[in-house]
């Protein structure tokens, strides 16, 4: 039988329910219940493991509901092998209303949640799969999307803002120039820098910018959540029962909270002038949070919340200090588990949290950069630019990256940039196009607001595949610049038992000659799991665990899927040679407005790439080490044919 906590929580939950409903064993009359046997319920949060037979041919099933910047999904896992049996997804519908902002419906986000729950429960029973394996389900989202509604109307008080959406820089700004411009001001409480694309500031643009948000925060009717929380509330009954609850990744990309207490800190509150009476109850990411009240799921415990981030990096079953996982979408995200060692960055990375799988379970960690532009630089030349930059269809793309990483990787060791070009005959292939899309700014490793877009190099040559590698190429100098801070931040590790290999997932990630394009520019090893949606796999062991059917152990054992692997074919001094017009385009995107210096920097460049020595010759200590060495080398020699007495 059910024990008492879960039979007290479930009847406050559905005591508002009028009609006859039987689900699951479980049957409601007028709010008054009674239980069915624990034997004929499958969704009981202590049920016994599921070798005990009392499933299907494939065990227990897990759901997990996906909203990312693109999409909702439903997804219904199996535990045995972590096969998707069935779902279904639904395109997000993306608000633009100024440059730089990213807005969401969230009334259509939970439509189109609702939407995909029903069709993947209608395709299972199509594939006569039994729905009432279903014991349990999961949520997984982009993490920093931000959500303000009125708790007794359930109406949202604004559209959600999404994580990259930069309109509270003037806030940024405004914070920056109070804490003499000092970015790293809260990162000893939160382990974030101060940004734009975290909740704090995009809560404050609302106070300040939309009189019903102001409005509904003095009356005390105002509830804020990341889209985890907007979910979770709306599933388990809304304005009635809804359970206004986050999970410990979520709560941190809001900037609010206090990495060592776990809990929403006053004092960070007080620095960006938030209420705390509006932010959900935290807690770990595997635990009952509530029970589904409405839907074709009726019943089912919420066992498991994570952000998108975290969730792949499960997924990807990189459970183990020193592994890393890279998700290339819009943006991208590069993760390294840190273990139960929370690491203070130095070097323009997020201290994050992996997961916490229970209550009482220990906090794993990890050190993030994040990265706004990636896949959504392609985008932009697409729709803004009207490029094909679709490299299956277009023969020129897929030369141009050969160009990179193919036969002539061997001559790249011997000749320098502008030599190719002239002699060996790739001018036509590829160009010296550098292209930094700091659109609205830089992330990991930089963090500067100000920041923006760049191009170098353009010549009446220059063709449209030239700009679209180029585009290609910055997403991977920008990862390959959160790997070097990664082993700038962990001085102390033993490189001897850390590979140099990076898991690699994400919508993008699925075009072998891209995830190859990667590997010859950061120069790792790039291993590309066959996995269908890793964060949807994470959040749904996290489910697992909680429902005490799967283990990481289990996991990591019955989960791996076949893995293609991608070897970098280029040489340490093309890479080295290419890092460095990167490294002086990004230096140009920081300073963009200073005219003053630009004639002096491009003649200065120029030099270095003919003689990559010169800084270390022109420089005064350079000078100075050569001539005193000379000097020393005198001395020994005169004090050798000449003791002291």
């Amino acid at each position: 039988m059910y024990d008492e906590t879960t039979i007290s929580y479930i009847t406050r939950q559905l005591a508002f329910q009028k009609a006859t409903t039987t689900k699951h064993g479980l049957v409601i009359l007028l709010g008054q219940r009674a239980l069915t046997p624990f034997s004929t319920c499958p969704w009981t949060p202590d049920r016994p493991k599921m070798s005990n037979g009392r499933y299907g041919r494939f065990g227990a099933l897990i759901g997990v509901a996906c909203v990312n910047s693109t999409h909702c999904r439903f997804l219904i896992y199996s535990t045995k092998n972590a096969e998707v049996l069935a779902y279904h997804e639904l395109k997000l519908r993306q608000i633009v209303h100024q440059a730089g902002w990213m807005e969401y419906d969230p009334a259509e986000i939970w439509k189109n949640t609702q939407e995909c729950i029903e069709t993947a429960y209608k395709n299972l029973v199509i594939l006569e799969i039994n729905p009432h394996d279903i014991i349990a389900i999961g949520i997984v989202n982009q993490r920093g999307t931000s959500v303000l509604w009125n708790k007794e109307t359930g109406q949202p008080l604004h559209n959600a803002i999404g994580w990259s959406d930069c309109r509270s820089t003037p806030i940024l700004k405004s914070l920056l120039h109070n804490v003499r411009h000092n970015v790293e001001y809260v990162r000893y409480r939160s382990g974030l820098p101060l940004s734009s694309c975290f909740s704090a500031l995009k809560i404050r643009w609302l106070m300040d910018h939309v009189p019903s948000v102001a409005t509904a925060i003095e009356e005390n009717k105002c509830l804020f959540g990341t889209l985890d929380s907007w979910l979770l509330w709306n599933l388990t009954g809304g304005v009635e029962t809804g359970v206004h609850s986050t999970d410990l990744t979520n709560a941190h990309y809001t900037s609010l909270l206090n990495l060592s207490t776990e809990q929403w800190d006053p004092k960070l509150c007080q620095f960006f002038r938030l209420p705390l009476n509006i932010l959900p109850r935290i807690r770990s990411n595997s635990e009952i949070f509530g029970y589904v009240l409405e839907g074709p799921l009726l019943g089912v415990p919420i066992a498991a919340m994570m952000g998108e981030q975290p969730a792949s990096l499960l997924g990807q079953l990189c459970v183990k200090a020193g592994q890393n996982v890279c998700t290339l979408d819009d943006s991208c995200f590069v993760l390294l588990n840190t273990g139960r060692e929370k690491l203070d960055s130095a070097n323009g990375l997020i201290t994050g949290i992996a997961h916490k799988l229970g209550e009482k379970e220990p906090t794993n960690y990890t050190l993030e950069g994040a990265i706004s532009n990636a896949g959504s630089t392609v985008t932009w030349l697409r729709d803004k630019l009207q490029i094909n930059t679709e490299i299956n269809s277009n023969d020129n793309v897929v030369e141009s990256l050969n160009t990179f990483i193919g036969e002539n990787s061997m001559i790249s060791s011997s000749c320098s940039s502008s030599m190719l070009n002239a002699e060996c005959g790739l001018a036509a292939k590829r160009s010296e196009i550098t292209f930094v899309p700091a659109f609205h700014g830089l992330y990991a490793p930089y963090w500067r607001h100000d920041a923006r877009g760049i191009i170098l190099g353009l010549t009446s040559q220059t063709t449209a595949e030239n700009i679209t590698q180029a585009a290609y190429e910055a997403t991977g100098f920008q990862i390959f610049e959160v790997l070097q801070a990664f082993k700038r931040d962990t001085p102390n590790w033993d490189r001897s038992c850390m590979q140099p290999v990076l898991t690699f997932g994400g919508d993008y990630a699925e075009n072998s000659h891209l995830v190859q394009f990667i590997a010859d520019i950061i120069g790792y090893m790039l291993e590309r799991p066959q996995t269908t949606s890793p964060a949807g796999l994470g959040v749904m062991i996290t489910a697992g665990v909680t429902m005490k059917v799967v283990s990481l152990k289990y996991a990591v054992k019955m989960y791996s899927p076949p893995t293609d692997v991608f070897s970098p074919t280029t040489t340490k001094n093309r890479r080295e040679l290419l890092y460095r017009r990167w490294d002086y385009a990004v230096k140009k995107c920081l300073h963009w407005n200073n005219y003053e210096t630009y004639e002096a920097d491009v003649e200065l460049f120029a030099q270095r790439e003919l003689d990559p020595n010169l800084p270390v010759r022109r420089s005064i200590p350079g000078s100075v080490f050569l001539i005193s060495s000379f000097a020393l080398v005198l001395l020994a020699n005169y004090l050798k044919n000449n003791p002291l007495k």
